[in-house]
């Protein structure tokens, strides 16, 4: 059982590197199999289809996030070190995870119907995690009465828009001193 599991995370790992370098549409089982050194057939045992196996590898790939993301205990923290703990997690992830990074801020627009449905909803967790956030210190009283879900739009477009820059683009960048600067702009504005 331990070396079907093993064999599943190689095969994984080697989806995450092949479909975050040829996109999905482009990538052939095959050359899975090859990055995974394995036969073709061997990932058939594992996985149905390569729809299959991407969804699994997204999945996987928005589980080492969330880890990444919530690997504090934060139930104890104000809005704003939850904030600045948030992005700081997701340059960080964005850092060491470049190829799931791709996979997951960038690949996921040009897929079929199925998995572009299956994105959807896992986004649509995160953003509603993030505006129970807000929401949350709104009712605190730890920020003024705004919209919610303006202000859950616009956090997220902030923490998506940073993996382009650091993923594509290699911008060498301390996480802690980011999110500092991005938690300041967004707590006391830009307003001199």
């Amino acid at each position: 059982m331990e070396n079907k599991k093993s064999k599943r995370e190689v095969i994984l790992q080697a989806a995450t590197k092949v479909f975050s370098t040829k996109g999905y549409h482009n990538t052939r089982m095959d050359e899975i199999a090859i990055e995974a050194e394995i036969g073709k057939s061997t990932i058939y045992e594992y996985f149905n289809s390569k729809l299959q196996l991407f969804q699994e590898m997204m999945e996987a790939s928005f589980q080492i996030y969330a880890q990444k993301m919530m690997k504090n205990r934060t139930e104890d923290l104000s809005f704003e070190e939850k904030f600045l703990l948030l992005i700081e997690g997701h340059i960080q992830f964005c850092k060491e995870n470049k190829e799931l990074t791709r996979i997951v801020f960038w690949d996921t627009e040009i897929i079929d119907e199925d998995l572009k449905e299956w994105s959807y909803v896992m986004r649509k967790i995160r953003q509603d995690k993030m505006f129970e956030i807000v929401q949350t210190a709104i009712d605190q009283g730890e920020l003024k009465p705004i919209d919610p879900k303006l202000f859950t739009f616009i956090m997220t477009g902030i923490i998506a828009s940073l993996w382009t820059p650091i993923t594509l683009e290699d911008w060498d960048v301390d996480a802690g001193q980011l999110a500092v600067e991005i938690t300041d702009i967004i707590m006391n504005g830009i307003k001199a």
